[in-house]
């Protein structure tokens, strides 16, 4: 959307992006992508339908902060990202597969609209933008109802992404995503959120409280004034964010990594909300592929963003916690986190027969930077030590490679069983 340093007049030349922007726009085009390929790999499907929303479209263009180079904005790249799933999906499926794709690109600020309606009308997607896309002067929050009905009015259709990259905190309550995810069963949301603006301005006051009613985050005073004496107080309030939005947005799965800004020295979340763990794990895949933008405070295996303020220093022998980067170091880290962890969890189990591989990875998904098939390897590892047990669901036969089918159960041994206490 439109705000000071956003401005687009008719005529006049974009305004600048910086790269963790690119690096939040690359993940986006990147996750549509790969959400198309993923769904469609199925070849008996011969339609899919998905409806795309960007909440807070902008003007449509910008300039490169670093090279001055033209860069498309976020409705471009959705265009984009569904004309190379087309070109995919032509050159790789035999059978032919209809790719039904309605857009949303709404912005309220006018000066941004009309920009943004001539550079989509104007672009190499002007076909796609006449047939199949809404370009709307408004505010977002007043135009979700009228969308849900119309996903929900498609035939097949119930499959939505929301781009919700608005400026600052306090535009996208989280009662509107908690309808979205309510009322589309397969929605999901692509949410950016200004951390770092809110945690500066967060105190134990009247205007916080205000400001967090309307944001739809209930977080106490009391809570507040306790977090802000930690030793590290700030991941302590992220961690209390983390675990508010996650509650408040009624999404069962969500990744809440964050963007660094080099150059401002400010960060914000790229928090993405599902109901799915399958969505989650491809977002997640993504993060470590963009390893030089994204990262989190926290530990690397499970209860990543799990926060005591007695521990944090006894934790880290520091009085910052580290940043995990997503780089080499982080994927090591992760890797004997999870041989190390993943026994005790999978131990819980054991007295009800064990539980399927896939069921166990969505109960633990939500605590870890690890994708499904860093899950695989560190069991394969677990396996080939007999500290794990691998069954097929149906004929009881141990697999001794690992996981195979999703349905696999995980089991301790009973002779391991006196390591991992309940």
């Amino acid at each position: 959307m439109a705000d000071e340093h956003h401005q687009w007049k008719l005529g006049g030349l974009p305004p600048l992006i910086r790269p963790h922007s690119l690096a939040k726009h690359r993940i986006i085009e990147k996750y549509l992508h790969r959400y198309v390929n993923t769904i469609t790999s199925n070849p008996s499907i011969p339609l899919f339908r998905l409806t795309l929303v960007d909440g807070f479209a902008g003007g449509g263009l910008y300039r490169d902060s670093l090279s001055s180079e033209e860069r498309y904005g976020s409705p471009l790249l959705m265009l984009k990202a569904m004309r190379t799933a087309r070109e995919d999906i032509s050159n790789c499926r035999k059978q032919k597969l209809e790719l039904d794709v309605e857009f949303y690109f709404i912005e309220r600020d006018r000066d941004a609209f009309s920009h943004l309606d001539r550079t989509l009308r104007a672009s190499e997607f002007a076909a796609d933008v006449a047939r199949s896309a809404h370009i709307l002067n408004d505010e977002f929050s007043n135009q979700v109802p009228r969308i849900i009905e119309r996903v929900k009015a498609r035939k097949y259709g119930e499959r939505a992404i929301f781009v919700l990259d608005q400026f600052g905190y306090s535009d996208v309550p989280m009662p509107q995503i908690r309808l979205i995810l309510e009322e589309l069963k397969q929605a999901e949301i692509i949410l950016t959120f200004a951390t770092d603006s809110l945690i500066d301005y967060m105190s134990d006051n009247d205007t916080t409280q205000k400001i967090l009613e309307r944001v739809g985050l209930p977080i106490g005073r009391d809570q507040i004034k306790t977090a802000k004496q930690a030793n590290d107080w700030r991941w302590a309030i992220q961690a209390m964010l983390h675990k508010q939005i996650h509650q408040q947005s009624g999404a069962r799965f969500f990744t809440p990594f964050f963007i660094r800004s080099i150059d401002s020295h400010r960060d914000f979340w790229l928090i993405h909300l599902s109901g799915h763990a399958r969505a989650r794990d491809v977002m997640v895949d993504l993060h470590w592929t963009e390893n030089t933008s994204l990262s989190h405070y926290g530990r690397s295996g499970l209860q990543m963003l799990g926060y005591d303020q007695n521990e944090d220093v006894n934790l880290t022998r520091q009085s910052v916690l580290p940043i995990f980067k997503f780089d080499k170091e982080a994927s090591d880290s992760t890797r004997h986190s999870l041989m190390a962890e993943l026994p005790g969890r999978i131990s819980e189990h054991n007295k009800a027969g064990g539980i399927p591989f896939w069921k166990f990875f969505e109960e633990c998904t939500n605590e870890s930077p690890a994708t499904s098939e860093d899950f695989r390897m560190a069991i394969a590892e677990l396996v080939a030590e007999n500290a794990i047990v691998v069954r097929h669901s149906d004929v009881h036969k141990t697999r001794l490679r690992g996981v195979c089918e999703r349905s696999d159960i995980l089991l301790i041994p009973r002779q391991k069983l006196f390591q991992y206490p309940k």
